[in-house]
């Protein structure tokens, strides 16, 4: 089956575009994720879903946060992981100190429900909490195992942040956890060498990809999607409805 390729938007300051502005293009892009989610395995729903780039900047953390934000705006228990251990993010979006985290918790200092962190989209959070000597070893180790596990008793949904593949190997080790992953690719930052070489390891380390996700689409072709989206979101809803459709968006198979 050939992968799904979905185009969304770059996100700098960690924004949840798709909470903000629920009606933008944008936020319409990364609902069309989550639908082709729900159809790559109809007989196994994917669970714990990890987010992969070659490099850091390329736009991971963002579509870590706006994929959990479609399934909490379905009513589902959804929680972000932050396992990039080295420069973690995803506590800067809910607004809180990177303190009494995963890390916490493994070292047997926290407890887990003491841990995560109630956001107030309906998306809970673990972030990293306490820096760590050796990252691969903890993200190998069979205490993250047992975290995990009593996390997929406790969500429908865990969506995971990671380290870039091509930068150090924690990226293959936390694919062990997981049930597969989407591989992020920037069009403005992403070299094309770099995103064969990660699909590459994470062949070769047997990482299930589900699918690539392209965003950072430049303006030269924004405004057939954005005003063919107009079209269809004022037709729908009224002439006078407020629409900022923000970036194109559209699915292609992967070439």
């Amino acid at each position: 089956m050939r992968k799904k390729v979905q185009h969304t938007t770059v996100n700098p300051t960690y924004r949840v575009i798709t909470v903000e502005e629920p009606h933008s293009l944008a936020a319409e892009s990364y609902r069309r994720i989550k639908t082709s989610l729900e159809f790559s395995n109809l007989d196994k729903q994917p669970q714990v879903i990890q987010v992969c780039s070659a490099m850091q900047g390329e736009g991971k953390s963002v579509t870590v946060l706006n994929l959990a934000a479609t399934y909490a705006e379905d009513g589902k228990k959804v929680i972000v992981v932050d396992l990039d251990f080295r420069r973690p993010k995803l506590h800067r979006s809910f607004k809180v100190e990177n303190k009494n985290g995963i890390t916490d918790v493994l070292k047997g200092d926290l407890k887990l429900e003491v841990a995560i962190k109630h956001g107030e989209n309906g998306i809970d959070c673990l972030n990293r909490g306490s820096s760590v000597p050796y990252p691969t070893a903890v993200l190998g180790s069979e205490a993250i195992a047992k975290v995990f596990a009593e996390l997929r008793n406790k969500y429908e949904y865990i969506i995971v942040d990671c380290p870039p593949i091509l930068a150090v190997s924690d990226a293959t080790i936390i694919g062990r956890l997981c049930d597969g992953c989407l591989f992020v690719v920037s069009q403005s930052k992403t070299e094309k060498n770099a995103a064969k070489e990660s699909v590459r390891i994470l062949r070769d380390n047997n990482v299930n990809i589900f699918g690539v996700v392209f965003d950072g689409i430049t303006a030269r072709n924004s405004n057939y999607y954005n005003n063919r989206y107009k079209y269809y979101y004022q037709n729908y809803y009224g002439k006078d409805s407020n629409v900022n459709p923000g970036k194109p968006a559209k699915l292609e198979d992967d070439k």
